[in-house]
């Protein structure tokens, strides 16, 4: 899984395992959250869709993707600074 690679590179650098925890769970669901709209957007195609059907899928991509990404985006915002700050940090470091 990318989003355990990626993580795994920031706990060489960051040694908060509760932040890191967060970054993982926030990437994991992002992803899944994308891979559940690809996935619904396939089955969807080529079909046509009566009123209530739509209605149900808009409902669906509302809940499933825009609020539960809107939740992990708000998260990552928080967190991605301190990261890019421990990354800078090293990176200082690595230079003298």
């Amino acid at each position: 899984m990318t989003e355990k690679f990626v993580v795994s590179q920031i706990e060489k650098l960051l040694p908060d395992k509760e932040l890191c925890g967060r970054l993982y769970a926030d990437l994991h669901d992002m992803l899944e959250a994308c891979h559940w709209f690809v996935d619904k957007m396939d089955a969807a195609k080529g079909q046509p869709l009566d009123r209530e059907q739509l209605e149900s899928l808009l409902i669906d991509i509302e809940v499933n993707m825009l609020d539960h990404l809107a939740y992990h985006l708000d998260s990552l915002r928080k967190d991605l600074p301190k990261v890019l700050e421990a990354i800078g940090e090293d990176d200082a470091d690595d230079e003298t």
